[in-house]
């Protein structure tokens, strides 16, 4: 049991910070000091020495911290409370905003008290960061510059056809053209590089290259979406179930029903990731082309009156559950492979029976 909880409200240039006094959850909240800190290593280091005097007789060990998501400006103070060995609970955002109830106003300091006040309430539920391994983070790094990368070709490709097409014939739109596909081509170069460092970085880790290999077997999924689904799970350790990753891909469906007059299909979209969501629908598209058993279900819902949509998010969900099975069961993809499989189980069971 933590004697303080600390809340910690993230911006690029600081920490807003709220410690209270949790011994004692029945006397409400009790707060102990409110302090701002800069967001460097000389603000961590601060604020650690100031968290352990709120109270004679701590250690570190008696303090959690709570913070919210905010990208890239808590994942310094994360891993370095981390290195310290200090528990430290990284969580959504949305989650703590909507667990609290109507506010009226806010700021930094208010929000700050916010969090420590929602971690205080929700002690059983909290799960402490753990600092991802250094491949998953370059490959997570390499994954969305290649996608910035991506859609730099795109825009130059659109701004480039709108000038042709709005121009008439001379030297300004010849050099217009030739100068925008020479910035393509560096483009595409630049993406080709990417994806080499990606591949280098998933031979030299084993682990990372068997469930890479894994994944890729399955005709229609390549190297984005391979990496994509490893990054975002960190090898599988984070996300664990394929129903979670289906919901954190926005293709997991679900209801809200109440009585006798709700009964309708949730709105989720804001609550997943459009990134995963849109390249997953690549995939589903590819694998419906080049793999015969999802060319036939595609059909067969089709004939049945099912919308396109719908039998596309179905191959979605079931691509997400392939990879997690394919993963868990350590083998490639084969046709039936499930089936194939359980009468492989059965004989080794029954060779080990006999031996």
């Amino acid at each position: 049991m933590k004697s303080i909880v600390v809340g910690i409200d993230v911006s690029k240039e600081k920490l807003d910070v709220t410690a209270i006094d949790v011994r004692n959850p029945l006397s409400g909240v009790l707060p102990l000091g409110y302090q701002v800190f800069a967001n460097s290593p000389m603000g961590f280091r601060r604020m650690l020495v100031w968290a352990r005097r709120q109270l004679k007789g701590i250690t570190l060990d008696d303090v959690m911290f709570c913070c919210e998501t905010t990208g890239g400006y808590d994942r310094r103070l994360c891993d370095y409370l981390y290195a310290k060995g200090v528990d430290i609970w990284r969580e959504s955002a949305l989650q703590i905003k909507r667990s609290m109830g109507v506010r009226k106003g806010k700021n930094d300091k208010a929000d700050s008290l916010m969090i420590a006040e929602y971690a205080m309430r929700n002690m059983d539920k909290a799960v402490f960061y753990v600092s991802p391994d250094e491949n998953i983070r370059n490959l997570k790094a390499l994954f969305l510059y290649r996608h910035k990368l991506v859609q730099e070709v795109t825009q130059k490709r659109v701004r480039m056809s709108h000038e042709i097409e709005t121009m008439p014939q001379g030297k300004i739109r010849s050099f217009i053209k030739r100068d925008a596909e020479k910035s393509i081509r560096a483009l595409q170069k630049s993406i080709k590089e990417c994806e080499k460092e990606i591949l280098r970085i998933v031979g030299e880790d084993e682990a990372l290259l068997r469930n890479y290999r894994h994944i890729t077997s399955i005709k229609g999924v390549s190297l984005v979406n391979a990496v994509a689904v490893i990054a975002y799970s960190n090898n599988f350790k984070t996300i664990t179930s394929s129903r979670k990753m289906a919901s954190y891909y926005g293709v997991a469906t679900f209801r809200d029903k109440s009585g006798t007059s709700i009964d309708r299909q949730a709105y989720t979209k804001y609550y997943s990731c459009s990134l995963l969501r849109a390249i997953i629908s690549q995939a589903a598209e590819c694998t419906i082309m080049r793999n015969g058993i999802y060319r036939a279900y595609y059909d067969r819902m089709k004939a049945k009156g099912k919308p396109s949509g719908v039998v596309l998010n179905n191959i979605k969900n079931k691509l997400i559950h392939l990879i997690y099975s394919l993963v868990e069961n350590d083998m490639d993809y084969e046709p039936d492979h499930e089936c194939r499989r359980i009468v492989r189980n059965n004989r080794q069971q029954r060779t080990n029976s006999i031996a």
